[in-house]
């Protein structure tokens, strides 16, 4: 059976908190629309100094799914942006075979961060032949817990998404052949990126506090001079997720526009701030 025809458990997992989503798909005469049906939100503690960031996230995970054994229906699970590495992998035409770009998207990830990702699974925006692509890497001890925790309770996963990617799947037609800067806003975090004619120009994840609102402006100058690439739009496309409301101020060279979800999905007004990621999926 069509996954547009069956009900869906909808995980998202974030440092501070992890919620779920019952997601029940209908016909309607506008075609299938989805309810999402609140089974809560879930504060999780912060992992321990030498612990993995999301081991608080998965232990809650753990304790919420408990009512959920005999589901018998998939889960789809979103990945907060500190859970996730991203980078922009360059295209090259001496690439051809899957195993070389991925290797070569390895090495992108290893000259940015620290962490060793050799082993970490990876996923890549599709290819569009001579364009940039967007790869993002997550740590597959977070992705053994996670298909363990749902085993228990005979619930099979069905996707992992990172964040940035799935919010800009729900937003590409904004981005569609145009120069913009995307920011991703979480509690704590940042996910700043520059797309050029619609295409991935540059990423990067930023800690972030309580005045994010009036430090933006200061950080897209510096990510726009830091940039290795022309980044000379001034328009600023912000999501932002559990941040409370978002008001941004009036600057003389950046255009903000925030973006909001897409009315896909009908729920209760009251969980729709702390869902709005899981809805996007």
């Amino acid at each position: 059976m069509s996954l547009l025809l069956r009900n869906v458990l909808q995980i998202e997992l974030a440092p501070g908190y992890v919620s779920l989503g019952h997601v029940v798909r209908r016909m309607t005469p506008r075609g299938f629309r989805s309810t999402v049906v609140a089974n809560g939100v879930f504060n999780a503690v912060p992992a321990e100094h030498d612990a993995a960031p999301w081991s608080g996230a998965i232990q809650v995970l753990d304790k919420a799914l408990s009512d959920h054994t005999g589901l018998e229906m998939p889960a789809t699970v979103f990945l907060s942006n500190h859970f996730v590495r991203y980078v922009v992998v360059p295209w090259s035409d001496s690439l051809s075979e899957l195993a070389e770009v991925e290797s070569y998207a390895r090495h992108c990830f290893s000259k940015m961060y620290d962490v060793k990702v050799g082993q970490w699974a990876l996923r890549m925006s599709p290819d569009k032949g001579g364009k940039a692509r967007l790869a993002s890497a997550v740590d597959p001890d977070l992705l053994s817990a996670l298909r363990g925790v749902l085993d228990k309770v005979k619930v099979r996963l069905h996707s992992v998404q990172p964040y940035l990617m799935a919010i800009y799947n729900d937003c590409r037609r904004d981005f569609r052949g145009r120069d913009a800067w995307f920011a991703l806003v979480e509690p704590g975090n940042l996910c700043l990126a520059l797309l050029q004619k619609g295409h991935w120009a540059r990423v990067r994840c930023i800690r972030i506090d309580d005045e994010w609102r009036t430090e933006l402006p200061l950080i897209l100058e510096r990510e726009a001079y830091l940039a290795d690439v022309d980044a000379t739009t001034d328009e600023v496309f912000v999501w932002a997720t559990g941040v409370g409301e978002v008001t941004l101020p009036d600057h003389n060279r950046w255009q903000f526009h925030v973006l909001a979800p897409k009315p896909e999905f009908e729920s209760d007004p009251e969980i729709e701030q702390r869902l709005a990621m899981a809805m996007e999926g």
